[in-house]
């Protein structure tokens, strides 16, 4: 059976049951006055602050100079036999080959195969100038390839381990041989470093601050070896030295006035240091020296 709206509505006029006593006394306990307005506030939070944006790369480059040599990706050894390949006859074909192996993959493959073409400009220095013409060609046809090199120059004493100093061990050191042979390794990288990004930077490829930091550490070195007690290879060393500010010299374009005055400046600072004091520096090299002076006067 169902109850009527009727019938529900009536049992409102109905007698009312009396509440039990307890529960009367519970009601009578309870307070009767309203609770004071109080307005929501949230809770406080800290001011936010926008994460730094992560420079991709950063991490990307170091484990690219890592696996530099690694060819275990088909397209990345199909790009590491291509460079090998390049000579002033092959460049364009070469070039057009690294290009559409870039082109199908994604953003760190393009990094690493940037990577590798600077690892190979700054290990054979014979190299430079063909890689940065090679650099050149593909960066008009992929333009983020400049901010990659610009990174790798940035990060260069940080991913080659630069930031340590040697000097040239004495012949009564433990592991002399060894520790001459990192010496050089050192040297080497710097040289070519320096010398492939003066190729860069005629190229419009990086600016003149990098090449000025280049300049610096060339001629702080060149300076270093010339003052070591005469030997063949303290003397071949001071050559490769004066060769690399003779052939920067002349390629320096008239527009790059600071450059020119910093190597000029460097230039006359070593010719006025007393031969004697210089047993390194042979005649020929500041024959080639003074023709470097020359340049950029």
């Amino acid at each position: 059976m169902s109850l009527t709206v009727a019938q529900v509505y009536g049992v409102r006029f109905a007698e009312k049951l009396s509440l039990p006593k307890i529960v009367q006394d519970n009601i009578a306990k309870l307070r009767i006055t309203p609770v004071a307005f109080k307005p929501y506030r949230p809770p406080a939070r800290a001011p936010y602050r926008a994460k730094p944006a992560e420079n991709w790369r950063e991490n990307a480059l170091v484990e690219a100079v890592r696996r530099v040599k690694e060819r275990d990706d088909p397209e990345y050894d199909e790009v590491f036999g291509s460079l090998n390949k390049i000579a002033p006859r092959t460049l364009d074909k070469m070039s057009d080959k690294v290009v559409s192996n870039i082109k199908k993959r994604d953003e760190i493959f393009r990094l690493r195969v940037t990577t590798l073409l600077f690892d190979m400009a700054i290990s054979q220095s014979g190299y430079a100038i063909l890689m940065a013409d090679c650099a050149k060609k593909l960066v008009s046809e992929i333009p983020d390839i400049r901010e990659d090199l610009l990174a790798q120059t940035e990060m260069f004493p940080k991913l080659y381990n630069m930031t340590e100093t040697l000097t040239y061990p004495s012949s009564e050191e433990a592991g002399y041989a060894d520790k001459v042979v990192e010496w050089m390794k050192l040297k080497d990288k710097r040289r070519g470093y320096a010398k492939f990004v003066t190729q860069l930077f005629v190229r419009d490829l990086v600016g003149e601050q990098t090449v000025g930091e280049c300049m610096t550490h060339v001629a702080s070195d060149l300076t270093g070896m010339a003052k070591q007690p005469k030997t063949e290879q303290s003397e071949e060393n001071t050559t490769q030295y004066v060769d690399f500010l003779f052939e920067t010299a002349k390629i320096l374009p008239d527009t790059a006035k600071e450059l020119r005055i910093l190597m000029k400046t460097f230039i006359q600072s070593v010719l006025d240091i007393p031969r004697p004091e210089l047993p390194s520096l042979n005649m020929r090299s500041r024959f080639k020296i003074e023709d470097a002076l020359k340049c950029v006067q």
